[in-house]
């Protein structure tokens, strides 16, 4: 069975979940919306690439949110949290 020459990549986006998930976190109670919308609008760009429908679809909730002036819910930032933490546990 070949290796898919996208694997090394998500890999290293796999590892940068539990990094990410902390920053967004950390943001989100520090009220830092930047951070947020910087980290959601890569997230956008990049989940649907490496498999991870469901972080790119809550990530492009949130750019989207920020795209329009909006502050996107906390809720709806802190599913994206969790599931970034829970594709961080299975790397």
């Amino acid at each position: 069975m070949s290796e898919n020459p996208l694997d090394p990549l998500r890999l290293r986006f796999r590892t940068r979940a539990g990094v990410e998930s902390q920053e967004l976190a950390d943001a989100l109670a520090r009220g830092d919306m930047p951070t947020v919308e910087r980290l959601a609008h890569g997230l956008a760009g990049v989940a649907g690439l490496f498999g991870y429908a469901d972080i790119g679809a809550l990530a492009l909730e949130i750019d989207g949110d920020f795209a329009r002036g909006e502050a996107p819910p906390t809720d709806t930032v802190q599913a994206l949290i969790t599931a970034l933490k829970r594709l961080n546990a299975y790397s």
